[in-house]
């Protein structure tokens, strides 16, 4: 892992800090949650103490145990937000199938749903009829043998006199209720009621009706029964919550008073919701101001609903809810109970405005402390590759480069800096000694090594006994050893002299190594020379007698190591910007481990001096030298099939 994206790691550690934000923010959210419905249920208590015992305020009939022990034909009408279109159809009607109440007798079967909105009652009925039976058009609608399904509403008025009224349709469409009166001589007619209208439609499953009743002519009690005939005339079949002899109401109509949500609306504020409900969950009446703050407010912006993403816990309820029992007076039973809604704008803008404010300073820190810790790591980054560099070029075919940069920095890095310049500074006082020992002991052991030699010439013209001659022979083989070791050091100097000394001139290769290649074939008869030149001029700007000594250099190396009756194979290949000369030598292979050494100085990979001859690694270092005085370079590959070995020098043309 490089250094810069370990420091870019260690940047990014630096958004723990928002992430303690966001676990502050949500525990400080939890306070103001606590401390809100804490007060939410105060306010809560505090509005059910003013109803207790106001059953006139809460029920219409003003009963309130009558309400508790509530019986199965009693219509508990819900709270409707709007005014449903009476058409009927149920789509402006709230989705409520827990109101509705369900009446059935055998296979007959009807659903009826009431709510009440300001002060008018409104019901639905759903009738389940295989046959519907309209009333015959145009007929007396009193009239047994002209009489379809009918509806009968019966409801007992303030004075508790009961009263019905029926609805009856020649088809589709709206409708209005009668009432039957009995006039002179016992005669009865069917008289409009405009109080009460409605619409009658079928249904799959046989018609609907939805019908608007005044709340002013309900008292306590309140029933619908259903005459279902399967023909005009027939018998029908009667069932509901009016009694099928006199039409009485056996259930009653559970309703708010209408002052009720009235005496809410003085509690209200904006964001905060009131609701009353029966003990058994009905509600009564309703005060809503909760959509005055449901908006964002300004203070909201889009970072604001960014970050509560991360503070928001999944399915959090954005609303607190209190609810406190309402008591009658004697504080026995329960006649009702107050349910408050707050929302949670309240904290929730508070918490926002602080999150926001922290969050924003967290991440600028975090960004600038991230962006700080990477330009210092790829300035640091920088400095090291200088370095590196600098560490991989310090060794040159001269010397040793021993300029470092970064010296003059006062960190840790410029104390590095300098202990690697000063140990290059002592590497090439060391280097440079090693390249002119060869020349300076060349120099020292002559005059010793002549002495030698000139003093075993003398002891071999005199009598010694025949035993010694064997010590002298090797003595006077020793020397010669000696001297060879000299000369091929002294080679090597007078190379590098020569090289360094040497005028370049322009001249054609193809003749030079043609040349060269005839003396080899004399003084190597028991080798064979394959040559393969190009036949037009190969011109480079050099000097041939260094080509020519850098061609011994690698013929002799080839003569080496091949077997007896070999071929040696010179070849000289163009290329665009160079002229290639290759020595391919089939003799053993190269070691892979050696390849990428054997052009250097006083390195040699012989394993013996088999051939009597002292060996030091300088002739293909010679050959290094002269090409790259001739602006290439040189190198070593084994032949395919590993065959032999191949020497390629590039000469810059």
């Amino acid at each position: 892992m490089s250094l810069r994206l370990k420091l870019l790691l260690l940047g990014l550690a630096t958004l723990v800090l928002p992430w303690g934000g966001c676990r502050y923010a949500r525990e400080m959210e939890s306070a103001l949650r606590e401390g809100e419905e804490n007060s939410l249920q105060a306010v809560a208590q505090t509005i059910a103490a003013s109803l207790q015992g106001r059953g006139d305020l809460l029920y219409r009939e003003g009963k309130t145990h009558d309400v508790v022990q509530a019986g199965p034909y009693d219509l508990k009408p819900i709270v409707l937000s709007a005014q449903p279109f009476l058409d009927g159809y149920a789509g402006e009607w709230p989705h409520a199938p827990s109101a509705w109440a369900w009446f059935a007798k055998g296979r007959h079967r009807f659903g009826i749903l009431t709510g009440v909105f300001e002060r008018t009652l409104y019901l639905q009925l759903d009738v389940q009829d295989e046959h519907l039976v309209f009333d015959t058009a145009g007929a007396n609608p009193l009239e047994s043998g002209a009489a379809g399904d009918r509806v009968w509403l019966g409801m007992q008025d303030a004075d508790g006199l009961e009263r019905q009224f029926f609805i009856a349709a020649t088809g589709p469409g709206s409708v209005t209720a009668r009432h039957i009166e009995t006039g002179e001589y016992g005669q009865q007619q069917a008289v409009d009621e405009p109080r009460i209208v409605g619409a009658w439609q079928p249904s799959p499953q046989g018609y609907r009706l939805e019908l608007r009743v005044p709340l002013s002519m309900i008292g306590r009690r309140f029933g619908v029964l259903i005459d279902d005939r399967d023909a005009r005339g027939a018998t029908p079949v009667s069932y509901g919550t009016l009694n099928s002899d006199d039409l009485h109401t056996v259930g009653r109509l559970i309703v708010a008073a209408p002052e009720l949500t009235g005496y809410l609306a003085q509690f209200m504020q904006p964001g905060l919701r009131l609701s009353v409900t029966t003990p058994g969950g009905l509600t009564l009446a309703r005060a809503d101001a909760l959509a005055q703050v449901t908006e964002l407010g300004p203070e909201r912006g889009i970072l604001a609903r960014f970050y509560r993403r991360f503070v928001d816990r999944p399915g959090e309820r954005k609303l607190i809810e209190s609810a406190a029992p309402i008591y009658d007076r004697d504080h026995r039973d329960i006649i009702g109970d107050l349910q408050v809604t707050q929302t949670a704008d309240r904290w929730l803008g508070l918490r926002d405005r602080a999150l926001t404010q922290m969050l924003n300073f967290t991440l600028i820190t975090s960004a600038v402390a991230v962006m700080a810790m990477f330009a210092f790591a790829a300035r640091l980054a920088v400095r090291l590759s200088r370095l590196r560099r600098a560490s991989e070029s310090a060794l040159t075919r001269e010397g040793l480069v021993t300029t470092f940069p970064e010296t003059a920095a006062p960190d840790e890095l410029g104390d590095v800096a300098r202990g690697f310049s000063t140990l290059l500074g002592r590497l090439n006082e060391y280097t440079g000694y090693l390249r002119t020992l060869a020349g300076k002991l060349a120099h020292e052991i002559r005059t010793p090594l002549t002495i030698v030699r000139s003093s075993l010439e003398n002891l071999e013209s005199e009598e010694v006994p025949v035993t010694a001659r064997v010590y002298l022979e090797r003595a006077r083989q020793g020397s010669e050893r000696l001297n060879a070791i000299l000369i091929a050091m002294g080679a090597a100097t007078r190379v590098e002299e020569a090289i360094g000394n040497s005028e370049r001139s322009r001249f054609d290769l193809v003749p030079v190594i043609a040349s060269a290649a005839d003396a080899y074939r004399a003084a190597f008869p028991q080798r064979g020379f394959a040559i393969e030149l190009p036949h037009e001029p190969v011109m480079i700007d050099g000097a041939p007698d260094l080509i020519v000594q850098m061609l011994d250099k690698l013929i002799d190396n080839a003569v080496d190591f091949s077997p007896p009756a070999a071929t040696l194979t010179i070849r000289l290949d163009l290329e665009p910007h160079a002229a290639v000369l290759e020595v391919d030598n089939p003799g053993p292979p190269l070691a892979p481990e050696t390849q990428a050494r054997l052009f250097e100085s006083l390195w040699q990979s012989r394993g013996g001096d088999s051939d009597g001859r002292p060996h030091f690694g300088l002739g293909l270092y010679i050959v290094r030298l002269i090409a790259e005085f001739h602006g290439g370079s040189a190198s070593a590959a084994n032949l395919p099939g590993a065959a032999g070995a191949r020497f390629s020098v590039r000469l810059g043309r």
